[in-house]
This record gives structure tokens, sequence and C-alpha cells, in this order.
């Protein structure tokens, strides 16, 4: 998600002018490349309003079911953010609260008028010397810099469900790293200690829809960065204890850890990222099915890229696999297969304008569970 930072500006408004000022500000944006509407009052109040608008024509052909033609979402959909910051207190600390409308473009199966429409997040952040609470919903801690990667983060990526993927696609989850869902957290980031940050979070848990499920306790994640000049590494790990009720009652964990690191010089970039997971199957999503209790699954990918003046051009390979095991009828639990997942990408991003970027992706996507697929993307996506 693409972060706001908010900076005074010389326009005066009372906090209770401020949401039509909002409004007439809109039609008044800047030319910069995030134009960002930012306003504030003579008392310290101050708001922002941003957002992008992704658009992409992806035509794919299956092997084993129809071919098709959509104009759709990507990995993000289109988003609306507001921010609003109060004046600091004589403690220091400074309050403000964030929200995340997004709207789908396409829904499955051509139900043109069903795409989903969502709150991605909405939460209250608490921020002084000693860091940053953040209260409420918002983005995962676990795999989250690995989601940062510029191919499936700006395009397109997975088409999970097909020719007839509807609403976000899949970007590379199960193809290079597990999902950080949105979910309502309680975490703690860090300030920046000489390029070091790391966050914790109490997050709800995920539970299999396909069992009588118990979570009483919350999903704990952490994250541990390390930035200095053009280099970045970085490390993490989950865990979740889940409760099977019934008559074949039984606990087990869904916890992982991963690795990565991102490098960039003199226009080149390469970024590397490994995951490893117990009880999450190589789908790259939490909770999916009781099936993937004790199901051991690894993701990874290495993306390349190379900038030049306003155009960048890349390459992405990765993939999303999980071990086999055996059936346990003393747990209910049916055998897990071996399964990989591959998805090859070359992409393409020419800024047109600060705030207009032009998309170009060709994918090759070949699972041991799902329908092979060749796609070619033209995306478009407008930044405010």
């Amino acid at each position: 998600m693409k972060s706001i930072h908010n900076s005074k500006t010389e326009q005066f408004f009372t906090p209770k002018r401020m949401t039509a000022a909002i409004s007439v500000a809109m039609l008044t944006l800047s030319a910069n490349a995030a134009a960002t509407v930012e306003l504030v009052s003579k008392d310290g109040w101050e708001a922002s309003l941003s957002g992008s608008i992704p658009v992409f024509a992806v035509a794919s052909e299956h092997d084993d079911s129809e071919n098709a033609f959509r104009v759709q979402s990507g990995f993000n959909p289109a988003n609306l953010n507001f921010h609003v910051v109060a004046p600091k207190t004589s403690s220091g600390l400074t309050i403000s609260g964030h929200f995340q409308i997004d709207t789908h473009l396409n829904a499955p199966r051509g139900l043109q008028n069903d795409g989903l429409f969502e709150s991605r997040v909405a939460n209250i952040k608490v921020s002084g010397d000693f860091g940053t609470f953040t209260l409420g919903k918002d983005f995962g801690v676990f795999n989250s810099n690995a989601i940062g990667d510029i191919a499936s983060q700006g395009g397109v990526g997975w088409l999970g469900g097909g020719a007839d993927t509807g609403n976000a696609t899949g970007g590379r989850i199960g193809t290079g790293y597990v999902y950080a869902n949105f979910n309502p957290q309680i975490k703690f980031t860090s300030n920046d200690m000489n390029g070091l940050v790391y966050q914790i979070a109490i997050i709800n848990p995920e539970e299999p829809q396909d069992a009588d499920i118990e979570t009483g306790l919350p999903r704990f994640e952490g994250q541990l960065t390390y930035s200095a000049g053009n280099f970045k590494v970085w490390t993490g790990g989950f865990l979740q204890e889940v409760s099977v009720l019934g008559a074949q009652s039984f606990d087990y964990d869904m916890q992982g850890f991963d690795v990565g690191a991102k490098v960039s010089m003199g226009g080149f970039g390469l970024t590397l990222s490994y995951s490893d997971t117990v009880g999450v199957g190589a789908d790259g999503l939490y909770g999916g099915s009781l099936n993937d209790a004790d199901v051991d699954a690894t993701q990874w990918y290495v993306e390349a890229d190379y900038q030049v003046d306003a155009t960048r051009f890349g390459f992405s390979y990765g993939e999303g696999s999980q071990d086999s095991r055996e059936a346990d009828p003393l747990k209910g639990l049916g055998v897990a297969a071996e399964v990989d997942n591959e998805l090859t990408m070359l992409f393409v991003h020419h800024q047109l304008s600060p705030q207009f970027r032009l998309i170009g992706e060709l994918q090759n996507y070949e699972s041991d569970v799902q329908d092979n697929y060749k796609a070619i993307v033209l995306g478009f996506q407008f930044d405010f």
C-alpha cells in the first residue's frame, strides 16, 4: 500500500469545514508525482486524500478451460485513502486515523456489476519517540516485504480464478510468497534505528472453512528489516495455533519463517525471497483447508529489473511447493499431494507522466493442480 506523508499547506480550514474542503480540493490537485490533497487547520489538524486506479486488459489462453479476454483489476484494486492527523499532544504523541476503500473492476464468471467493494484498512496510529502502534485493520507483517516486488505488486500476476478471474488477482501468492492478509490487529513498528526497523503484531487468526475450528489465541507475526543505501535485507516469522473440535479433535500449528534481500546499483535491481511454512499449503493462503495441517511448503522467487530513464524492464520467476503427506485417519485428514506451482513473468513499466504509468506483462503459469495458462497484459495506472 502506498505510504502517505502529511505536510502543511498555506490553506486554512477549521475541523468543521474539513469535509467540504476536501471535496473542493479534489478538483485542484497539483501536478506533483504523488498529488496528495493535504489540508491543515489553524488548530493543527491535518487531513490528506490519495489513491490509485489500476486497469488491466488481460488476454489468456488456458489448457483445460476457455480462453478469455477481460478488462479487470490487477493485484491491487482501485483504492481511495483518507488520513486524518490530530495535533500533537502535550506529551509528544501523534494520533492519526487511516481508511482505505477499495473497488474491484470485475467479478467472477462475467457478472460485470458484482465486483467486490470493500475496506482493507481502518486503523488508529499512535506514534511517538518509542515508535508506532497500529490499532485496527491493516496489512499483515509476515511476508509483507516479499510482497513489495515490482512485477506482481505493480501488475497482475497469478490469475487465481483461471479464465473467470474476478476481483483482485493473485500476484505471487502461491508462486513466491504467502499472502499477508488485511486483518484486524494490534501492531508495533519501531522507529528507524540506523537502518534497522522491527515489527511485531497480534492478528486475528485465520480459520479453515471445512471444519469446526476454535482459535483461542491470535496469530503472532514479526519482522526485522535492515536498509542501508541501495541494500535491504529482512527476516520474519509467524505462529498460529488451531484447535479442531468434534469427534476427531486435535491441535496443530500454522508457522513459518522468511528471508529476503533487495539490492540496486547503476539502474540494475535484484530481489530474492524465500519462505518456509507448516500448515499453509502451496497455494500460499492461510487456513484454506484443514487438509493443510502438518503440510510442509516453500515459497520463493527471484526478480531482476533494469531502469532506463522513465522505463523499467524486468524478469521474475517464482515457485510455490508443498511436500506430500500421508492420510491420518485418527485426525480425519486425507492425503496431501505433492504440489508445485510456477509463474514466470516478463514485465515493463513506463512512467508516461509522474501520475500515469503504462504496464506490459507476459506470463507463463504451470501447476500440478490448476490449469496451465499463458497471458499477455496491458495495464494503465493513475496515481493521485
